[in-house]
């Protein structure tokens, strides 16, 4: 059974077809990984009710602010599937004159949707880490897998600017660390 999209906006108009965005993300993840996940709600965090908008909420070994919260994972309890809730009003979103590219579009939302699908993943393949750690990998290796299925010539030129990022950082720090000792002299 596919994963269902809702939309639950008050007073809140978004400025992205972010239900066509969440459709094109979920089509690329493998459907192992979406058993036991019922929904995705997209909707505003300012139209939510202030004892939900309000208060912290564990990460990292810390408490955040719920107000700095794009997402959250729901797991399955008393019966109610699994489910995601995202609220489209916390994503920083590209400027303006950026919007109209889907891989930027995709990038920008799918980052937290894959996040908080690594949430997901994680109760499916525990692995005993941080949670937080566990549910970035994922994110990272969902958005991966989505943008080499989507854009794959794009995926590869990105994998070679990487690498070339990589090997001039390498060099620039290596005769950095060679080069200071003898500045101290």
């Amino acid at each position: 059974m596919p994963v269902k999209i809702t939309e639950s906006y008050a007073n809140y108009s978004p400025p992205l077809d972010f239900f066509t965005i969440t459709k094109r993300l979920l089509a690329t993840v493998p459907e192992k990984y979406l058993v036991g996940l019922d929904s995705v709600v997209l909707c505003n965090l300012s139209g939510q009710l202030r004892k939900l908008r309000t208060g912290t909420l564990p990460r990292r070994g810390r408490r955040i602010k719920r107000s700095d919260v794009a997402g959250l994972y729901c797991r399955e309890r008393r019966g109610q599937k699994a489910w995601i809730q995202v609220f489209v009003d916390q994503i920083e979103l590209p400027p303006r004159f950026l919007r109209w590219i889907r891989p930027i579009r995709e990038l920008v939302f799918g980052v937290m949707l894959y996040h908080e699908l690594g949430h997901h993943a994680h109760t499916i393949r525990p692995e005993f880490r941080e949670k937080e750690d566990v549910a970035d990998n994922w994110g990272h290796r969902s958005f991966d897998d989505h943008s080499r299925k989507s854009y794959w010539l794009l995926y590869y030129v990105l994998r070679v600017v990487r690498l070339l990022r990589r090997a001039i950082l390498r060099l620039i720090s290596g005769n950095s660390a060679s080069a200071a000792p003898t500045a101290f002299r």
